[in-house]
């Protein structure tokens, strides 16, 4: 009778928590990412990646019940820079899925550009957003928001190497070659040149400075490979800028900035504005 009660007492445990984590109530377990999803998911398939800095554990064909409706598919994922996500699909329509996470939650959503958005007003690390798949499926994102996890990140290190580099207060970003990430900048002193910047997600990215101070003409620094000598050759392009490959826990050192350029692509030109 013990071993019994024991049982169904584990039992209820495990479906409070199932129940309060798909409702996106456990902040707890949100934070945990994917290794929570993992708890619930039995024999489910799932599929366990990480790409460009995000962890994220995929399963198909899991139905669960969640706000009242049932689940098609849940996905959990963690990224580095600290926003953790429960993914609930449903095959519910948006509006009755929006109803229903109304009834819930202390949220009401509004409409923006791919649905719909919600901040929790207890809560305001919580956010909620609904859209619709291609395929006519209704997708509810729990969002947590949370502190970057920079140990999961790769960094870049280098040296302002140009004719007058460091002379002034000097911006220097690494900008992401893929247009979903987001740029990662510093502001650098006078005459300091040794910069490093900490806590990327894997991928390439381009890395230039933007000297602050005494640029009317908005001159960019950038890190090139070199082409050719191009001395007293008007018209020579001499290096080309080029992109830098991050790994993800690991650090790419040398990527000094040697070259200066009056024009620049318009994914360098971000560095200008640090956004």
């Amino acid at each position: 009778m013990h071993r019994l009660a024991a049982a169904s007492a584990l039992l209820l445990s495990q479906l409070a928590f199932a129940q309060s984590y798909l409702q996106c109530t456990d902040l707890a377990a949100l934070e945990r990412g994917p290794d929570a999803l993992a708890e619930i998911v039995g024999n489910a398939t799932c599929r366990r990646s990480n790409v460009r800095g995000v962890d994220t554990l995929h399963c198909e064909g899991l139905a669960r019940p969640a706000f009242g409706l049932t689940t098609s598919e849940i996905s959990a994922s963690a990224e580095i820079a600290g926003t953790r996500r429960l993914t609930l699909v449903f095959r519910a329509g948006s509006e009755r899925v929006l109803a229903a996470v109304e009834r819930a939650l202390p949220v009401e959503f509004e409409a923006d550009s791919s649905g719909w958005f919600a901040i929790a007003i207890d809560d305001v690390r919580r956010r909620f957003r609904i859209t619709t798949r291609d395929d006519g499926a209704t997708l509810l994102a729990c969002e947590l928001t949370g502190a970057a996890n920079k140990a999961l990140g790769g960094a870049i290190e280098g040296r302002l190497r140009y004719e007058k580099a460091a002379r002034v207060r000097t911006r220097v970003c690494a900008i992401p070659v893929d247009t979903a990430l987001p740029l990662a900048c510093l502001e650098m002193p006078p005459r300091l040149k040794q910069f490093r910047i900490d806590g990327l997600p894997a991928a390439q990215y381009f890395v230039a400075a933007y000297p602050l101070e005494d640029n009317a003409v908005g001159m960019v620094a950038a890190y090139a490979k070199p082409l050719r000598d191009c001395r007293d050759q008007a018209g020579c392009v001499a290096a080309l800028i080029a992109p830098v490959d991050v790994k993800a826990a690991s650090t790419t050192a040398g990527v000094d900035i040697e070259q200066r350029f009056a024009d620049v692509p318009e994914r360098v030109r971000r560095v200008r504005l640090g956004r």
